[in-house]
């Protein structure tokens, strides 16, 4: 007599799932052309992951100086001096959804963090911070 094995599709625990959808969320996007700048010379803006996990307000750069960033990207690198973000700005409660051009002066070396004004039902403002 002989035994045959079933083989489904594996089996990965909830914990891992998330754990990889966290970080597929968090890539970081060269938003310029040419090789890597080093540290000293770019500067680093980031927005939330696309993995939200319940945030009541959740930001993403979609293009930045007229580049289409990838969905996947929550933090772009880019070379210091003055650039225009496209970033979309989505309150949970209600699924709104608004879309805001900032456009900032970025130092060489420094991190930057998207902020949102938000009430519950609206996204009222979207600014750049320090990280």
């Amino acid at each position: 007599m002989t035994s045959q094995a079933a083989f489904g599709p594996p089996f990965f625990p909830a914990s891992f799932l998330v754990l990889a959808a966290t970080v597929a969320g968090c890539a970081t996007e060269r938003a310029y052309d040419g090789p890597p700048l080093p540290a000293g010379e770019r500067a680093i803006v980031r927005a939330d992951p696309i993995v939200s996990a319940g945030l009541p307000v959740q930001l993403r750069i979609r293009r930045v100086d007229g580049r289409e960033i990838g969905l996947a990207a929550s933090k772009v690198e880019l070379p210091a001096g003055r650039h225009a973000l496209l970033v979309d700005c989505r309150v949970a409660e209600s699924d709104s959804l608004r879309r805001f051009t900032v456009e900032a002066d970025l130092e060489p070396g420094r991190s930057y963090r998207l902020a949102a004004e938000a009430t519950a039902r609206n996204c009222e403002a979207v600014r750049l911070i320090d990280d």
